[in-house]
């Protein structure tokens, strides 16, 4: 039987869906990853065929070394941790059985990079906080600050003035080269993205997430979720499909963006999931492209139960040049939504409680937990540790409601 090689960085979700995804195709899952604790070799056992314990997931060249030393030639290689994407495309080149340049997934993990090939708001690069005031010149207040090369919102600032951008600089600064993210510290291309990061001008409008699936350069998107509640630390704690409000020409209008970006980036053959700004003047505007995975921790299960369609089996074709994989009828087509549940602090999980209080909520259709005790959590980073799908509400304002009873009853102790 035929191998397909998994690499992970990190504890992630997308393990046990990819893994199921391969051997539903008739392969075995092989794992590559950091070396483990025992209880979590144990746990990854129960998913995957094969785990291997490498000390450095992103060299590319001693990575497909051993893949070719242990299981001669994989029928693929893939990732769903967002670090690993761009090394893990270049194992898949080594090994010859890549689908999408890895330069192309480097430069999607560029946001720099991708600003420069999409345009849309202005943007620049600042490198020191004496560059404050020309930047704000030339991109224009407010701006938004954030690492050229990160995930989710981990230190997204909003800015209005001057000072307050010599402050966010002062903090990405400080905090970056601090940060246990193994990404702030590789250099990208020419940047350092522990000590220069992106400035872009402020949308103002809706926010939307799609997935999509790019195959031989035809798009098809998956869902559109809007986010109608964030908080202050630009956190997402709700999503929901269909976006209430969002008409068919204004849908339309996002999914082409997506589309038309997507394809000016050169990705093919692969997944991605990608952000938008519905901006009141520009229109739609790509704000984030997550090339090679799907959306993280759940949201691939509300686009599964709205439209049949399995992400994870789709990028398992994909990596293998397989036709697609059957689709099952929708399980739920009607509103669906996403509750998020963060950690409070810094610090080792020792416990999560309330699960089958919160489980028990009438809206509630499903619980998944994507963190686990032991593991060591920030609040500076956006980790899903609780993760509800619901349905039954009328709107926003019940979404808000339900997630202040959920998170009086779900309880994640940090030390």
């Amino acid at each position: 039987m035929s191998v397909v090689v998994l690499i992970r960085e990190a504890r992630g979700h997308w393990v046990g869906e990819v893994a199921a995804a391969v051997h539903a195709a008739g392969h075995r899952a092989v794992l590559l990853a950091p070396p483990v604790d025992a209880a979590e070799r144990t746990s990854l056992a129960a998913l995957v065929d094969d785990l291997v314990a490498v000390d450095d997931v992103y060299d590319a060249d001693a990575v497909a070394a051993e893949i070719r030393s242990r299981f001669g030639v994989p029928a693929a290689v893939l990732t769903g941790s967002d670090g690993a994407i761009a090394s893990t495309a270049r194992v898949a080149e080594l090994l010859g059985v890549a689908r999408c340049p890895a330069s192309v997934f480097a430069r999607c993990a560029n946001k720099f990079a991708v600003r420069e090939v999409l345009g849309g708001t202005a943007f620049a690069v600042i490198s020191s906080a004496s560059e404050a005031a020309s930047v704000a010149d030339r991109v224009g207040l407010p701006a938004i600050v954030k690492p050229v090369n990160g995930a989710g919102s981990n230190l997204v600032r909003t800015v209005s003035t001057v000072d307050e951008l010599v402050a966010a600089y002062e903090l990405l600064a400080a905090r970056l080269p601090e940060s246990a993210d193994p990404r702030y510290h590789r250099p990208l291309g020419t940047l350092d993205p522990a000590a220069t990061f992106l400035v872009e001008g402020f949308l103002d409008g809706p926010e939307y997430a799609v997935d999509v699936l790019i195959r031989d350069g035809v798009v098809e998107p998956i869902e559109i979720l809007d986010k109608p509640l964030i908080d202050e630390r630009k956190f997402e704690l709700a999503l929901s499909c269909p976006p209430a409000g969002l008409s068919a020409e204004r849908a339309a209008l996002v999914t082409a963006a997506v589309s038309e970006a997507v394809l000016a980036l050169g990705l093919d053959n692969t997944v991605a999931h990608v952000e938008v700004i519905d901006d009141q003047q520009r229109g739609p505007t790509i704000v984030e492209v997550n090339a090679g995975r799907p959306a993280g921790s759940i949201m691939p299960l509300l686009g599964r139960l709205r439209t049949g369609i399995d992400v994870f089996a789709e990028l398992t074709a994909l990596a293998l040049g397989a036709p697609p994989p059957a689709r099952e009828p929708a399980k739920l087509p009607i509103p669906l939504a996403m509750l998020i549940l963060y950690a409070a602090g810094s610090g080792t999980l020792k416990s999560i409680g309330g699960l089958d209080e919160v489980a028990a909520l009438p809206e509630v259709v499903d619980v998944v937990t994507t963190v686990s005790p032991g593991q060591v959590l920030t609040d500076e980073q956006e980790t899903y540790a609780v993760n509800l799908v619901v349905a039954g509400f009328a709107d926003h304002d019940d979404l808000a409601a339900l997630h202040a009873e959920a998170s009086k009853l779900i309880r994640l102790e940090v030390g």
